[in-house]
């Protein structure tokens, strides 16, 4: 999978070039397995015949945590210092739109918030400029709430965006759907405590997708950050999703949104993903 250069790349503007703490990082493309390119990165991607489906387009669905914790919680920089966690997310975010519209013109992205449940914040859109500005309004909300609904996300997930059917397992779905979440809240554990109709058949679906990035503060009796893991990794229990526990290290969270560039229908399960790309 290999992206072309963009005249919309981040990159191309004073304001954008700031992005990503000054790493200004290409994402590598993946690669396949014994060939030059591997042989040279030291990238390795191996492909078997379950990773061999054609590509189509996904509606890609972003969610972020606005909890307090959000804008409490800081990643270090070389050149910046102390950068809020949602400042280091919205970037990261940025470069996945805008390398995701490059590989596919036809990918939509839409944006929920999350705060004691989901919230539906901005439409299903394939403007990767218009889905860059929606992720720049977001706002810490400023509290602390006890608990998430995964319920309310689920329902309003299928209502704006139901799986297409299945048909002939061989043949590529018109689209996919695929949800990237991201939470920050160490002493609020997901529940679920609304109607299953769209849980369900979302997960019954082959076709809908979930990643999970999970920050969180260093796991102690003082909170709840291994029980809310636990509960996050078995939300999608599909070969195909990616459950990342991150600890602030951001060339870390750019190989996560760098493994999250592969289409769900082709890339590896997480298990069989290359080391250096998840490490």
């Amino acid at each position: 999978i290999k992206s072309q250069p963009s005249s919309h790349h981040l990159t191309t503007t004073g304001q954008n070039r700031n992005c990503a703490f000054g790493l200004q990082k290409v994402i590598e493309p993946f690669v396949m397995a014994g060939s030059q390119d591997a042989r040279s990165s030291g990238v390795l991607y191996t492909f078997n015949h379950e990773d061999a489906h054609a590509g189509c387009p996904e509606k890609i669905i972003i969610c972020v945590d606005l909890a307090k914790e959000v804008e409490t919680m800081s990643v270090k920089s070389k050149d910046k210092g102390d950068v809020p966690l949602l400042v280091v997310w919205k970037n990261a975010l940025e470069l996945f739109v805008w390398n995701k519209i490059a590989m596919n013109p036809d990918h939509e992205f839409a944006l929920i918030v999350l705060t004691k449940g989901a919230e539906w914040f901005c439409s299903f859109s394939k403007d990767a400029s218009l889905m860059c500005r929606a992720i720049n309004q977001l706002q810490a909300t400023g509290e602390n709430y006890e608990t998430f609904d995964l319920a309310s996300l689920y329902s309003i997930i299928y209502e704006h965006s139901p799986p297409p059917p299945t048909t002939d397992p061989l043949l590529p779905p018109p689209y996919t759907v695929r949800v990237v979440f991201l939470y920050c809240r160490s002493n609020s554990p997901p529940i679920f405590k609304g109607d299953p109709t769209g849980h369900n058949a979302l997960l019954a679906s082959p076709y809908f997708f979930l990643d999970v990035l999970y920050a969180h503060q260093a796991p102690s009796p003082l909170n709840m950050c291994e029980n809310i893991f636990y509960i996050l990794s078995e939300q999608y229990t599909g070969p195909k999703g990616l459950v990342f526990d991150w600890s602030f290290n951001v060339t870390k969270l750019f190989k996560f949104f760098a493994c999250m560039l592969a289409h769900p229908l082709q890339r590896p399960v997480q298990d069989n993903m290359d080391p250096k790309l998840l490490g």
